[in-house]
């Protein structure tokens, strides 16, 4: 069973809206149809707080939303669980079949460290997308396009936003990223909290046991 991470967020600013948690590649910018979806988003108001809780493990996904741009939503019409390490289930191919789209067998063998969807000349282009998610929620799409090998190598950077989101929309990285905070899990720490401010600024991200370390200090200096 692998490790499950939380991430405990307060609305302590003015505004009702909705956090939004999203995953970035390592240089995305230099893949220009890789898009970033909103992996989870949680509807609060002011003074409330919300939780989000996954896993590290991965599936496949696939979607009929051909065209990805900021606003489209990614809606996952099938998932197949996925291991980076198992060459039998890093790999799998995408094909469109009688009229409908499919997951299928892979033509060639997986390369440990990558997730890979190799799509077949059937693929029309502009119909449908492919992605991988996290935890059962899709997290990175692209457009599919025929006869084209698509690459992934997790190594998530974990964001959160705030604002109107819904989950599997395509992220406007230009937009949100100059008010989202990245929150980064230390060795050992899978549980964080964090809060949006009065001023809607970020605090930094804090284990239970910092804290708990904060409280203390607070009650000797008290």
């Amino acid at each position: 069973m692998s490790t499950q991470y939380s991430l405990t967020v307060t609305n302590n600013s003015d505004l009702s809206g909705s956090f939004c948690v999203y995953q970035k590649a390592p240089e995305q910018s230099l893949y220009e149809n890789l898009y970033s979806l909103a992996w989870f988003s949680k509807k609060c108001h002011p003074g409330t707080t919300v939780k989000f809780k996954w896993d590290i493990n991965y599936c496949f996904m696939w979607s009929e939303a051909g065209v990805l741009v900021p606003g489209v939503t990614f809606e996952a019409s099938e998932h197949v669980d996925a291991d980076l390490d198992n060459g039998a289930k890093n790999i799998i191919g995408f094909t469109k079949e009688y009229g409908a789209y499919k997951f299928a067998p892979s033509p060639v063998p997986g390369t440990p460290g990558e997730l890979r969807i190799v799509t077949d000349s059937t693929m029309p282009t502009g119909e449908a997308s492919v992605g991988i998610g996290m935890s059962n929620q899709p997290a990175f799409a692209v457009p599919a396009t025929p006869n084209f090998d698509f690459a992934f190598i997790p190594h998530p950077e974990y964001w959160i936003a705030f604002g109107n989101f819904e989950e599997g929309e395509v992220i406007d990285l230009n937009r949100v990223t100059h008010t989202a905070a990245q929150v980064i899990f230390r060795k050992n720490v899978y549980s964080l909290s964090m809060e949006l401010q009065e001023d809607n600024t970020w605090s930094t991200p804090n284990s239970l046991k910092e804290r708990n370390a904060l409280a203390i200090a607070k009650m000797k200096n008290a």
